[in-house]
């Protein structure tokens, strides 16, 4: 294993595969397995949890994002499909759905990556998250009661490059958008590269929030995307934080995620200028043709209000 700063990309072909479903417990969150390249297992939450994705190695296993949640799913998953330990996790973003699985993974004792930004977060907002809900009877939190909060092993500024069982790992720090450090990991020999939560497809993005602080920033994250393409990288498929993944549809998965900031910034921008209320503007804004299959209604009130308090420079 090397780890190095930044490095050449390079690439060759990865096909599409078939799904391949497993069945979880009925009481939880329920991951669906995609294979979604050679050895790239894809992990769909279909509630609040976010996706992880798994790739097994001949030198073991690396899992991108862990929920506490959900983990033991994956971990399950990945039992079913190799005896290798898990040597590596990275985490997209602090936030719970994705930085908080890591206990689950203790036995194979691996080493946890993260950006530097993401580090201090655990100290502050998500550590202060994870306490509150350790000690909460809330049986929603069940599952923290008995788990310890894992801190990363590295953490790292702007990005790193992690070789590892013959494959080539891009980690970069994208910067504010989603949260307040956002990591994308592009894996040029699977042509995939993974997004976290600056990509939800086929759903209303969240407004990222722990410990009770907000701070998704629009304009950043639409920034990020463009970063992202403007690279114009060998991707095939671009893997979400949250909704399916679109196997070769490539660019336009990020595309889309734009044109949705843009064209609903646009109709909330409309209606402050008509002089409404945050209340009527939530009553009246009505989804673009485009986006209205989008899944997860009960977060587009939230993003309002984001958009709002941002476009009028009066809140997060």
């Amino acid at each position: 294993m090397t780890v190095r700063m930044s490095g050449a990309r390079c690439a060759v072909a990865a096909a599409a595969f078939p799904i391949i479903a497993w069945a979880a417990p009925a009481s939880a969150d329920t991951m669906i397995q995609h294979k979604i390249a050679d050895d790239v297992y894809f992990m769909q939450n279909d509630r609040g949890s976010s996706n992880s994705v798994f790739f097994v190695t001949p030198d073991g296993v690396l899992v991108f994002d862990a929920d506490l949640k959900t983990a033991p799913q994956v971990l399950a998953a990945i039992r079913k499909i190799t005896d290798r330990k898990v040597k590596y996790l990275i985490t997209s973003h602090s936030a719970g759905d994705h930085a908080t699985g890591m206990w689950v993974y203790r036995e194979d004792k691996p080493t946890f990556i993260a950006t530097r930004t993401q580090t201090r977060d655990y100290y502050m907002q998500q550590g202060s998250e994870f306490a509150e809900r350790k000690s909460s009877d809330n049986p929603d939190w069940a599952h923290y009661k008995n788990a310890e909060m894992v801190l990363p092993d590295i953490s790292f500024d702007d990005g790193m490059t992690l070789k590892f069982g013959g494959l080539t790992f891009h980690l970069t720090d994208e910067g504010h958008g989603h949260s307040t450090s956002d990591m994308t990991v592009y894996v040029p020999e699977k042509r995939l590269m993974l997004m976290g939560d600056l990509l939800d497809a086929e759903i209303h993005p969240g407004q990222s929030e722990s410990g009770g602080i907000f701070y998704a920033d629009v304009n950043g994250w639409v920034a990020h995307l463009d970063n992202v393409m403007n690279r114009h990288l060998p991707v095939d498929t671009y893997v979400p934080g949250h909704g399916p993944v679109h196997v070769s549809r490539g660019v336009a998965d990020l595309e889309e995620q734009k044109r949705y900031f843009v064209v609903m910034r646009d109709e909330i921008s409309k209606l402050l200028a008509k002089g409404k209320s945050p209340g009527d503007i939530r009553k009246e804004i009505v989804v673009p043709k485009e986006f209205a299959n989008y899944q997860r209604k009960e977060r587009l009130n939230a993003f309002i209000k984001l958009y709002i308090g941002q476009l009028t420079e009066t809140g997060y």
